[in-house]
Order: C-alpha cells, then sequence, then structure tokens
C-alpha cells in the first residue's frame, strides 16, 4: 500500500505472521495477501502461521494459489516471535471461540467442507468426551453450548442439519475411514523370530496416539543384556520419538492423497515412517534439525497441541537430534518416494554374542525349567536352533527334560 508506485514485480517479502486472507477487512479494503499478489512478489517467508485456528493456514493457501512461493523462518525465529507475540496470540485464540453470527467462510476443501452424508450421530461420543476431558470444558456431549464450541472450531457446521467437516470427522468420527480410507495408519513390524507383524490402526484421529503406544510398548520391548547374568535392559530405540514422529505424521500429512496410508516400517536395523505427500518445509531443513512448527493442516495441529496429544511445538526434531547424538548413531535420513515423505531412524543394533554351554546354565538355574520357546525368545535364535541346542546339552548329561512335543520342559540333571 505504501509502495504503489513502485514495481515489485519479484520481490521478497518477509512477513513475521502470516498474511490475512480475502474477506479478513471489510470491502473495499483488501487484505493483506491480496495486496502481495497484485504487487507481483515472488516468494513470501512467514514467520507463523496466523494463531486464530478458524483462519489458520488461509493466507498462505491464497498465495499458494496465486502462483507464489512460501517458505518459513527458521524454528529459532519462529520461537522468537512466538514468544514476542504471546498475549496477542493467546487474544487471537480467544476471539477465535467466541460466538460469531456470520463467520467468514473459507474455500471448502477436503477437511474444511460440510460432509452432507454424515451427521452429529456419526460422532464417537468416546472421542467426544476425551476432547472434553483434555481441554477441560465444562460442556456434555450432547449439549447446545458443545455443539456451539464444535461449530466454533470448524468440526462441524449448522445449516438445516448441523453435520461434521471433514476435520471433525477424521478427528471425532465412529468411523471416519467410511469417508477417509487414507486415514489408518499400517504398521509392519518385523520381529526376532516368524512373520513380521501387521497390524491396522483405525478410529478417529484424536484416539490414535493411545493406540500407537500401545502397540509400541508391545512391539518394541527392550532387548535384554545376554553377556551379563542379571535382567539389565537395553533400549535400542526411543518409543517418546516413535511416537512424536508417528503423530507429526498423522498431523501434517497431505489428506488429498486418498490411496495411502500413514505406514511404520520397522526392521532390526532401523523404523521408517512414512507420511503420505510433500513437506511444506524443505527437506535441508529436515537434514539440519531446524524446521519450524507449521503444519499442511493447521486445524489438525492445534487441536493436537492443545489437547496435549503433542507435547510442545517442534518437539519430534529435538527428540530424533538428541537420540541420535545420545547414542552414535548415523544421521536419520529424509528422502520422497513414490508421494511418500520418509523419515528414517536408525536403531542400536545388538552385539551378536555366541551362546555357551555357561550361558545356558546360567539362564535357566535363574528360571528353573524352560522351554525350547523360552530360550528361542532368550537368546533370540530360531525354535529350531533352540531345541538342537537344547537337546544337545540332555545328551552331553548337562539338562534333563520331561513332557512331550511343546510341553517339553528342560532343566539341570541333578548330580548322583
Amino acid at each position: 500500500r505504501k509502495n504503489r508506485g513502485k514495481k515489485l514485480d519479484g520481490y521478497v517479502i518477509y512477513a513475521t505472521l502470516e498474511p490475512c486472507s480475502p474477506g479478513a477487512r471489510n470491502h473495499p479494503k483488501l487484505s493483506c495477501s491480496e495486496r502481495i499478489v497484485n504487487a507481483r512478489f515472488s516468494k513470501v517467508y512467514i514467520g507463523h502461521i496466523d494463531p486464530d485456528p478458524s483462519v489458520s493456514g488461509e493466507g498462505r493457501d491464497f498465495l499458494i494459489s496465486n502462483n507464489i512461493e512460501i517458505d518459513y523462518f527458521d524454528s529459532d525465529l519462529v520461537d522468537i516471535i512466538y514468544n514476542e507475540n504471546k498475549k496477542f496470540f493467546d487474544d487471537a485464540e480467544i476471539r477465535a471461540h467466541e460466538y460469531n453470527p456470520n463467520p467468514k467462510l473459507p474455500k471448502p476443501t477436503i477437511l474444511t467442507q460440510e460432509l452432507n452424508n454424515f451427521d452429529l450421530k456419526d460422532l464417537s461420543e468416546e472421542a467426544q468426551q476425551d476432547l472434553i476431558d483434555r481441554l477441560n470444558l465444562s460442556f456434555k456431549i450432547t449439549s447446545s453450548g458443545f455443539t456451539k464450541y464444535l461449530t466454533q472450531l470448524g468440526l462441524v457446521y449448522k445449516s438445516d442439519t448441523i453435520r461434521p467437516t471433514g476435520v471433525g470427522l477424521l478427528l471425532l468420527g465412529r468411523n471416519p475411514q467410511l469417508e477417509f480410507e487414507q486415514s489408518r495408519i499400517k504398521f509392519t513390524i518385523e520381529q526376532s523370530v516368524g512373520d513380521a507383524k501387521i497390524k491396522d490402526i483405525e478410529g478417529p484421529l484424536l484416539l490414535m496416539p493411545g493406540k500407537v503406544e500401545d502397540l509400541l510398548n508391545l512391539s518394541f520391548l527392550p532387548e535384554i543384556n545376554r553377556e551379563k547374568f542379571h535382567r539389565e535392559e537395553i533400549v535400542d530405540i526411543s518409543l517418546k520419538l516413535l511416537r512424536e514422529l508417528i503423530i507429526n505424521a498423522i498431523v501434517h500429512r497431505d489428506y488429498t492423497i486418498k490411496d495411502k496410508q500413514v505406514r511404520v516400517v520397522a526392521s532390526k536395523e532401523k523404523v521408517e515412517i512414512w507420511s503420505p505427500g510433500a513437506p511444506i518445509i524443505s527437506l535441508e531443513k529436515f537434514k539440519s534439525f531446524n524446521v519450524p512448527p507449521i503444519s499442511r493442516n493447521p486445524k489438525l495441529a492445534y487441536i493436537f497441541f492443545k489437547t496435549g496429544l503433542v507435547e510442545e511445538r517442534g518437539i519430534g526434531m529435538k527428540e530424533l537430534k538428541a537420540f541420535k547424538d545420545n547414542n552414535s548413531l548415523p544421521d536419520p535420513t529424509f528422502r520422497m518416494e513414490n508421494d511418500y515423505f520418509i523419515i528414517t531412524v536408525f536403531r542400536k543394533i545388538a552385539k551378536q554374542v555366541e551362546i555357551t554351554r555357561e550361558m545356558v546354565i546360567s539362564f535357566i538355574k535363574e528360571m528353573g525349567k524352560i522351554s525350547s520357546g523360552d530360550y528361542s525368545k532368550y537368546f533370540n535364535v530360531t525354535p529350531k536352533t533352540a531345541s538342537r541346542h537344547l537337546n544337545k546339552l540332555v545328551d552331553d548329561g548337562t539338562l534333563d527334560r520331561e513332557g512331550e512335543k511343546k510341553g517339553t520342559k528342560y532343566f539341570l540333571k541333578k548330580k548322583d
């Protein structure tokens, strides 16, 4: 506005706060994003997305739709912007929850559009109560106050009938996969013995972190130090780190890609998190662990942050760098492959230890009696190998056995 007489074609503008979107100012005044387009800027650096969750990301998306390149400030500068403007951000959040009889409706997207085939009965009572509990709200699920609150957040849309929006169904739906098949999480976890464990997680996104945590706790059990004859656990991967990276994939993925789900692929050497869609932050910033807390889906990010399902802004990258540094591991890798953004985290590889006669005797002394399955699991060998080792110790007079087939137990042979 102050440089109308200057030719600004191709210039770059740095904005500490996301430029406001069309409709933010009363006619005939233009929004900041419209002025940037009209002035023919080529690129905009954004310091912080609009803190008002009802409009967050709309100015950015308008600029992108007009072929303006978007990039973001470094993460340390984003923290400064947030801290220096905290009161403004807090006030914007309060205003977002005040009743507006004539709200400005954004251009419908897959997440903001009203879903005509669903209504409030399609929302999960468990997920709604979880939202109420996590935000310490005083509403009851079926109250008009809670419905108004969901409307203000853009999770439901009120016309003749109250219906969930795309983001509302994803977060709170009984079975959001009916509309968003891509919202499953697919796990493939290699096992020490036997076939890989394959598991899909479904349901509302708000309840997925708990399910993810339960599966991780069952699937990534600590290794036992078998060089020492006591139960010293060796943690080869941080479950907190994996949880954060998987939740980040849920929140930041591209939901317009309908034929791809978040995938977690784990082997003995590494764990890969596959997230559909190219990240909105450059790969170079990921490689330098300099990723600002800015999301493709700001409403999802806002809900997950306010409910405490992510502990703090940007913690995933902090945890990733700390785990790598503290364990002297190779740098994690970041790459694109077939519309997937893939993060690879390397695990601490347990040192292979030769199983000695003394180690087996010590284990049986501790346990009393063991099966070949116990041996297989403890020493990380196949059942066939376990049976061969144990039977050899029976043949040389070290062990005795009782029972038959799968019920066979091995124990130290008593000396005459």
